[in-house]
């Protein structure tokens, strides 16, 4: 979430304006919010944002744990599997490039290449571009997949 007032922008799965007549805004952390907020829109209550709170990962076994960094590098090589690494918490493109050692372009690049293929979402704000996991980045980066069935 960014707050630029008079706005809060939140990342939400469909893009709509909740306006809140001066009816305020209840911000309420929930457990069992997962990735993204839930805005309940009710025009005769109070506004209520619930947004997730940091749950603890769901640990793979220890010897897919262990693969797991060289594989996903295997696929999409060393520099973008850490950027995809480093997207879990948000960023600018310019934390990124800090965080990770590389070039702004090259940050940017790698993102955008994350983006087409929906592992990345990125949004201007102002004059920066903030890019999170999406949630299909997330779970391939945790590991949290559905199990492949191969087809005979």
């Amino acid at each position: 979430m960014v707050w630029q007032p008079p706005v809060l922008h939140v990342r939400y799965p469909e893009d709509r304006d909740l306006h809140l007549d001066g009816r305020g805004l209840r911000l309420i952390p929930s457990h069992f919010c997962w990735r993204t907020p839930i805005a309940l829109a009710d025009p005769s209550l109070p506004q209520v944002l619930a947004y997730p709170v940091a749950h603890p990962p769901v640990r793979a076994p220890a010897s897919t744990r262990d693969r797991r960094p060289a594989a996903l590098a295997a696929l999409v090589g060393r520099t973008r599997a850490r950027v995809l690494a480093a997207l879990d918490t948000t960023a600018t493109t310019g934390e990124l490039a800090r965080r990770l050692s590389i070039s702004a372009p090259s940050a940017s690049e790698h993102v955008a290449a994350l983006r087409e293929v929906d592992l990345a979402h990125s949004r201007r704000v102002g004059t920066q571009v903030i890019h999170t996991l999406t949630p299909l980045g997330a779970a391939l980066l945790s590991g949290d997949l559905p199990p492949h069935r191969r087809t005979s």
